[in-house]
């Protein structure tokens, strides 16, 4: 199987290696986003475009851990990235000197959505062909 087509159907190896992947990110990021030398790590506009590029790897992560191929996928994977985007900024809440906004959360929803619709795409396009003649 090519590796798109594993990536889009991804079989249960690849969603296992995918649920680790975000726990350890997500793990990552709330231990060193409580660090001191957090603060301040990237500038404004450049902080939205980390949100968007980070938070988009979450939403397609999730994608991947909840089976891509499935239509509660496309929901739940969003929803996934933007809940450890809110208790991230809830966590910063506590930080001395973190700002706490809801721009961040927009920019991890908008990256989370974009690569998940990208990923709904392709899984449209590489659709194996027995499955396009069932759905008519």
């Amino acid at each position: 199987m090519p590796l798109i087509r594993s990536v889009l159907f991804p079989p249960r190896w690849m969603r296992l290696l995918a649920l680790l992947a975000f726990a350890l990110v997500a793990a990552n990021l709330f231990w060193h986003g409580a660090q001191p030398y957090a603060v301040g790590v990237f500038r404004e506009p450049w902080d939205k475009l980390a949100h968007l590029v980070l938070y988009g790897g979450f939403g397609g992560t999730a994608w991947v851990m909840l089976g891509g191929g499935r239509p509660t996928a496309d929901l739940l994977a969003p929803m996934a990235a933007v809940t450890v985007g809110v208790a991230d900024e809830f966590a910063q809440s506590f930080s001395p000197g973190r700002v706490v906004g809801l721009g961040d959360i927009a920019a991890d929803a908008i990256g989370a959505l974009l690569v998940v619709a990208t990923l709904v795409l392709l899984r449209e396009r590489y659709r194996p062909a027995s499955l396009h003649d069932a759905r008519g």
